[in-house]
């Protein structure tokens, strides 16, 4: 999933986010090889295309009230129907469905959390998700409160992180970098964006150079900054910290963090050390598991991604503890359209099992609750 084009200023109206584009899990990068002259046969740059097929709406989370009784109360265009994010009056439609939608379930039902997500995939397909928390279920958002600091920025390494960024996503827009994919880097866990363009290739030695030098500073900003755009800067400059088990301490504290931006993107840092260092316990299992029934998508998704990772390093040594914290909701993923739910619920659930019940969402339900009901 990527981030979605339709106007965020409209979409925060109904405070509707989007998903990242990363991939659940990276790899360590090699440094950037040197840019090739164009040649002839270099095709020009070209802007990514506008033009989605719309899969439909997804609802998770609430523990209350059927499925089927919440998607009659969300209007939204039909399965198949082509939208095209930069036609205007579309835009407007779309998310006028969206805050009438939301508007009938906040005056139908009883929630604490209403989120709706618009998520678009790289064979150009997209869809609504609408997470809920159910009132009563509060105890799924267990946030650290706002920070309240002003932290200074160590060496302006933020700041420089801020302006590669924009020219990133300006030469993304231009089609100068590629839509999707991974970008090469140095960096501890690898990166999204990368430093493959000549505009961007100069500016990853400060990073190389700096970031391990503050790491303490950049944790302080992290952890006690009331601005969230700076908490994200330091925690995507801690892949360049010297180890899994140094970025594994730094960053594991803001699991919690109040913004999901944030929580996103510490639970895929948490699961990618995880990959890389492949050793036991590096990652400890509370936490993830906490996190499997936060209220977002872009929380679940890669707490089921670093569950899986710890099950490949220590296998299923806490299966109980495992199906009795987070089994219902490992269920409730494995039955979403969406592969950000469903691919990492079911590893996690075939690993537990020892078997693979496909899309038989009845065979997963009556293993667990044999498996539930005779445990020692």
């Amino acid at each position: 999933m990527k981030r979605i084009v339709v106007s965020l200023a409209l979409l925060a109206g109904c405070t509707t986010t989007t998903r990242q584009a990363e991939p659940p899990t990276t790899t360590q990068q090699t440094a950037a090889p040197a840019p090739e002259a164009p040649t002839a046969k270099t095709e020009a740059p070209r802007e990514p295309d506008s033009v989605y097929v719309f899969k439909g709406v997804e609802v998770f989370g609430s523990r209350k009230i059927p499925r089927e009784k919440l998607l009659e109360l969300i209007t939204l265009p039909a399965p198949g129907t082509r939208l095209d994010t930069k036609n205007e009056q579309q835009q407007k439609e779309f998310i006028a469905n969206l805050m009438e939608s939301k508007k009938r379930l906040s005056e139908t039902y009883s929630f604490a959390f209403i989120r709706m997500s618009v998520g678009q995939n790289q064979d150009h397909t997209m869809g609504v998700t609408v997470d809920l928390v159910d009132t009563g279920d509060e105890w799924r958002m267990p946030f650290n409160p706002e920070p309240k600091g002003d932290v200074a920025d160590p060496e302006g390494l933020i700041a420089a992180w801020s302006d590669y960024l924009k020219t990133f996503w300006k030469l993304r827009s231009q089609g100068a970098v590629p839509e999707w994919g991974m970008g090469t880097c140095r960096a501890l866990l690898g990166c999204y964006g990368g430093f493959d363009h000549p505009e961007l290739a100069p500016l990853e030695q400060r990073f190389i150079d700096g970031v391990p030098r503050h790491a303490d500073a950049l944790v302080r900003v992290l952890r006690e900054d009331k601005d969230s755009g700076k908490r994200m800067n330091a925690l995507m400059l801690m892949t360049y910290l010297s180890s899994p088990e140094q970025l594994v301490k730094a960053i594991l504290p803001s699991v919690r963090d109040p913004y999901e931006g944030v929580r996103n993107e510490v639970l895929r840092r948490l699961g990618s050390a995880q990959e890389v260092s492949k050793k036991p316990g590096i990652v400890p299992l509370e936490p993830v598991l906490e996190a499997l029934w936060y209220p977002l998508a872009t929380d679940r998704n890669k707490a089921g991604w670093t569950l899986v990772h710890i099950m490949e390093a220590e296998g299923t040594v806490q299966r109980q503890r495992i199906l009795d914290k987070s089994g219902e909701v490992l269920l409730e993923m494995a039955g979403m359209r969406s592969a950000l739910d469903r691919e990492p619920s079911r590893k996690v659930l075939g690993m537990l099992a020892g078997q693979d019940f496909g899309d038989d969402m009845a065979a997963w339900r009556r293993w667990f609750e044999q498996t539930r009901g005779t445990r020692p």
